[in-house]
């Protein structure tokens, strides 16, 4: 598997950085302004996704390919993590019994196998009890030891986590028919789920939020569920694993806070600066260090819960002392030694040095000039750019990971003085930008419609003629009536779609009402598979919405807006079986909607990927494509006040997805203009 496990959403990125300062491997470049997760140095902590206000970052969605597992014929297993307790407030019973009811044959604890690498972990230490190491549960740690320290990856202890020795457990119970789909709180697992070192037992990752989307998506409440018995093999001690020293609690080989042969560090600051300082330690002394990139998995990005992390962490504990006491498990009891005796626990990590190189003094003298800093004086360090100090960001300039214009006082320096010197004040200079950048867009938008508008509407005008003629001549066959009906209707809705991309390049607005979701999801669906000639192969057309879902959208548009999506899926399916899936469903939190339309065709190339909605761009072949759909759908999104974007992996597919406010002020009918002001 592949694609990146970080993606920016370009049209939410906001010149902030605050992603550049909580990004722990620095992995964040700016180009043009806009901040860029750099794939190979990346860590996929999630840090990024809770820190950005703007929704700016977007982790890779595991809610599709979860769904078709769930529709295919092989039995399908649910592993959760043990951290389910902070993302589902609903007694572990009932949870189970949810995840059965969305369609999961097995609902095994992740715990199992957290019990069986504590058991890992504690024979490998005591043949191996001198010496540095680093535990290793924690991929995002593993991964920043093997980025940025690579001189210590013979330091981590070189056994599996407890995901993968789960899913090898389940697959020695049940069969290796079985599908493993890991449900937890690290966006990390969708990074170490697709290491090609490992083995591959797992088929999809899902954080707790989006298992909260797939359970509400196949209409199960796991408030009103009902309870059902955890699947074999049952889990023991390792609940506690979410904690911070929960591994060593749980290899019994908790010796207090104060052995110095032991150190147990959680948080990314905390993290990194005992890593960074463990290079120096002496390689004779010995020292286990359990880290962890989040505070504890209790705290991890992938939990939509907006509780405080301490009631979190209350309630994976309570649920852990409760098992305890109903199981009277002994401190010292290992009930998988036998049953699972023979699986490969091992594994291996190989370096893969990102560290950049150092530029000399004079270098960085140099790049901190051209900011007007001369002198120590004149380093601020404000921390605004995103980097703690000057020099800091002018290294990270020379290694093309920052720009000059991230200086926030220098550019306020240098736009006060060409105020001053134009005799202009500021706040009309402000304005004057926004006003050309709104014109270039509305400009290159009018030409757009112009050009559709002129090759368009004269033969709809043809069309519409025959078709009442014919309607006319044949009106004793009641066969063709439906059908010539159908060619009149879908000819006025494309006279009226050119109309409206015409009145949105006039900054004109659009007439919003209550809606019903899942009629305008079918009426796209039904418009697309009427227009598009699937050549042979067979494309199954899946709708998935909430029931009862509701929104305040301009249905024509917002329909023209899913027939695109979904031709364009179609399309991309050319010469392949498979399935067009069209979703929706309210985000958590309610106030907004997500539409998706997934394929399962090639994904578009890389080539292509920054221009998707580039005004008649296409990667069609002659007279397939004009290179409109995305653009005006795009034109069309953010006049309703919502956001697009699109994940994509190469021979897997590609999902399309749409974010909008249900309701917007002023009630039904309302009239939105293009910048989102309801009248």
């Amino acid at each position: 598997m592949s694609g990146k496990i970080i993606t920016t959403i370009k049209q939410n990125c906001r010149r902030c950085y605050t992603c550049v300062r909580d990004c722990p491997a620095q992995a964040i470049r700016i180009e043009d302004g806009q901040a860029f997760v750099v794939d190979e140095r990346c860590i996929a902590c999630g840090n990024c996704t809770l820190v950005c206000s703007q929704n700016a970052k977007a982790y890779l969605s595991g809610v599709e390919r979860a769904s078709w597992l769930l529709e295919e014929d092989a039995p399908v297993a649910a592993l959760l993590a043990p951290s389910f307790p902070a993302g589902f407030d609903v007694p572990a019973g009932q949870l189970v019994g949810a995840f059965k009811a969305a369609g999961f044959d097995f609902v095994v604890e992740v715990a199992q196998g957290a019990d069986l690498v504590s058991r890992a972990y504690a024979e490998y230490l005591e043949e191996n009890p001198t010496g540095v190491h680093i535990a290793t549960a924690c991929p995002a740690v593993a991964e920043y030891v093997r980025k940025y320290h690579p001189e210590m990856v013979d330091r981590l202890v070189p056994i599996v986590s407890p995901m993968i020795a789960t899913a090898l457990a389940v697959k020695e119970l049940y069969g290796e028919q079985v599908r493993c789909v890991f449900v937890g709180p690290c966006v990390a697992k969708k990074a170490e789920a697709r290491d090609p070192l490992l083995p591959d037992v797992i088929d999809e990752v899902l954080t707790l939020q989006e298992a909260h989307r797939v359970l509400a998506a196949k209409g199960v409440d796991p408030a009103t569920a009902a309870e059902a018995e955890w699947d074999e093999p049952a889990a023991g001690r390792a609940r506690v694993f979410p904690l911070p020293g929960g591994l060593l609690d749980a290899a019994g080989m908790d010796r207090g806070m104060l052995d110095p042969d032991v150190l147990v560090v959680s948080g990314h600051d905390e993290a990194i600066e005992v890593l960074d300082n463990l290079s120096e330690a002496d390689t004779g002394q010995t020292l286990l260090v359990e880290a962890l990139m989040c505070r504890g998995c209790y705290c991890g990005p992938g939990i939509s819960s907006s509780e405080p992390g301490l009631l979190r962490k209350r309630r994976v504990g309570e649920y852990v002392a409760e098992c305890r006491r109903q199981e009277a498990l002994a401190p010292d009891g290992d009930p998988l030694a036998e049953d699972f005796a023979g699986l490969m626990l091992g594994r291996t990590y190989t370096p893969d040095d990102q560290r950049l190189p150092e530029p000399t003094e004079d270098e960085i003298r140099e790049i901190l000039g051209r900011t007007n800093k001369f002198f120590p004086e004149d380093e601020l360090n404000c921390g605004a750019c995103g980097y703690t100090t000057c020099r800091a960001k002018a290294i990270a300039v020379y290694s093309g990971m920052a720009e000059d214009a991230m200086c926030l006082p220098f550019m306020i320096d240098q736009a006060e003085r060409v105020c001053i010197e134009l005799n202009v004040p500021w706040s009309e200079m402000r304005d004057v930008h926004r006003h050309i950048i709104n014109t270039e867009k509305l400009a290159s938008m009018g030409q757009m419609a112009a050009g559709v508008a002129h090759e368009l509407n004269n033969p709809l005008s043809t069309i519409l003629l025959y078709t009442h003629i014919l309607k006319k001549k044949l009106n004793d066959r009641d066969d063709l009536d439906h059908d010539l009906k159908l060619v009149a209707e879908e000819s006025e809705r494309c006279k009226k779609i050119v109309g409206n991309l015409l009145d949105f390049a006039r900054q004109s607005r659009v007439h919003v009402e209550d809606v019903d979701v899942q009629d305008v999801v079918q009426m796209a669906v039904d418009s697309a598979a009427a227009t598009v000639d699937p050549s042979g192969h067979v494309v199954d057309l899946v709708v998935d919405v909430e029931p009862g879902l509701r929104a305040d959208l301009d249905r024509d548009q917002m329909t023209q807006v899913l027939v695109n999506l979904v031709k364009n899926g179609v399309e991309a399916m050319e010469g392949r079986d498979g399935t067009v899936r069209v979703s929706a469903y309210e985000v958590e939190g309610g106030g907004r909607i997500h539409l998706a339309v997934s394929d399962e065709g090639a994904g578009i190339p890389q080539s292509a990927r920054d221009k998707v909605f580039q005004p008649f761009f296409t990667t069609k072949s002659i007279g397939k494509g004009t290179g409109l759909g995305l653009p005006i759908s795009y034109g069309i999104i953010k006049m309703h006040n919502g956001t697009i974007w699109f994940d994509t992996e190469t021979d897997r597919g590609t999902t399309f997805h749409v974010e909008l406010p249900s309701a917007h002020a002023g009630g039904q009918a309302a009239l939105i203009d293009n910048k989102g002001a309801a009248s």
